[in-house]
């Protein structure tokens, strides 16, 4: 059964990808819209609740990224030095192609920014380490999760009647996790921990403990596929009620933090907090068998525009997040200038969907083109080699003979 799944591409995670990838811009997007927006305001709190329902996405991708893995190579020969050298190629890349690309692009617009040399050398080197750049630092847990993974894979093979013990220790532990970091590490300085600690808390939303439970879910989700898939089609309209379920009280919670508690909103809408984990993996397994229930009827006619988007999304996934920062710039000043200029309150939320609209299609657009250019596309995470000399020449004997 592994061995079938290991070789099949599982469709349901291309819509995974596609619109966790829509939901990712659709938070970054409102944020700045609510930057314009005066604190504890109802539209402040409106856009408030509407990003806190969206914050399932750093969870859910780290999901995706561990049951991708473990379908792959749970019950196949695994050689660590070629499973390293084939993803290394694909992460690191981009990664360092991608901290090159910002401190350049932050430096047309950037006041005191240096062209020299020795600034641009260890700007390029704190970056790398830190992961600091825009949202790099899910690229650095990523590179981090390749390194464990093989001992991630001896794990859960060595001790796979113990699953079920392990994904309930997991989630407790990541509540725990949670807990210490909202309700303790939140309101304390990273000095008082001593120099190696103290750098873990303060980079913790990039170190790979801090997500320890979504790729062990992941990956024990991939070794019961076949049987958890069916346990779903057998309960969907539960599944279905329990994301409704869990965004009421997940608002309830927002609001209570900030109406209550008088929380600020930086705290209130915190990704790393423990209601997020059980609404991230309610929210996560609705998006899942929601690409189930695609894959099932995407060839059918009337879907095949759908599935042609769904794939193209999913396909430049990875590019698109990389390159968001710059639409997000641009949107940002384009949005700024016109606020200056008196637009009414109307048209201005009225850009807000135009906004995440053009952040996400022209992200798209540009990681889709560059992805088809041979070895350019390794910078969005695509292998796309050139011709072979030997296809090169053929191809070459075919046109002179046409």
């Amino acid at each position: 059964m592994y061995d079938r799944l290991a070789k099949k591409h599982l469709y349901e995670i291309d819509l995974m990808r596609a619109f966790i990838m829509l939901s990712v811009l659709s938070v970054h997007t409102t944020s700045f819209f609510n930057s314009m927006n005066i604190d504890g305001t109802p539209t402040f709190l409106t856009f408030g609740a509407i990003i806190t329902g969206l914050h399932y996405t750093r969870e859910a991708f780290m999901f995706i990224t561990g049951l991708v893995l473990f379908v792959t190579y749970y019950r196949r020969e695994f050689h660590t030095l070629q499973f390293w050298k084939k993803r290394f190629l694909l992460i690191v890349i981009p990664y360092i192609a991608f901290n090159i690309l910002y401190i350049l692009f932050a430096g047309t617009y950037q006041q005191g920014f240096s062209w020299t040399w020795p600034y641009l050398w260890h700007q390029l080197w704190f970056y790398l380490a830190s992961g600091n750049q825009w949202f790099l630092y899910y690229v650095l847990v990523s590179i981090q999760l390749y390194i464990v993974f093989p001992l991630l894979l001896y794990g859960l093979r060595k001790f796979e009647r113990w699953h079920l013990q392990i994904f309930i220790g997991s989630f407790i532990l990541q509540l725990l996790f949670m807990g210490v970091d909202k309700f303790y590490l939140e309101h304390v300085s990273y000095t008082t921990f001593g120099p190696v600690l103290g750098q873990i808390d303060l980079y913790r939303d990039r170190f790979i403990l801090t997500y320890q439970f979504w790729f062990i879910a992941g990956g024990i989700v991939a070794c019961h596929y076949e049987r958890i898939l069916a346990f779903a089609d057998r309960h969907r309209v539960a599944l279905r009620a329990s994301l409704g379920i869990a965004l009421a009280v997940l608002w309830g919670h927002y609001f209570f933090d900030r109406l209550v508690l008088h929380e600020p909103e930086s705290l209130a809408e915190l990704v790393l907090q423990p209601i997020m984990i059980p609404y991230s993996l309610i929210a996560a397994a609705n998006m899942w068998y929601a690409g189930v229930s695609w894959a099932r009827r995407r060839e059918q006619p009337g879907w095949q525009r759908f599935s042609w988007f769904v794939m193209t999304a999913a396909n430049a996934s990875f590019g698109i997040f990389l390159l968001q920062p710059f639409p997000l710039h641009y949107m940002e000043q384009t949005i700024i200038a016109l606020a200056r200029h008196g637009v009414p309150e109307w048209i201005h939320f009225c850009l807000w969907p135009v906004s995440i609209l053009f952040v996400y299609l022209s992200g798209m657009f540009i990681a889709h083109w560059i992805g088809k250019v041979p070895y350019l596309a390794y910078i969005v995470g695509r292998k796309v080699n050139g011709p072979k000399p030997q296809q090169a020449v053929l191809k070459r004997g075919a046109e002179l003979n046409v």
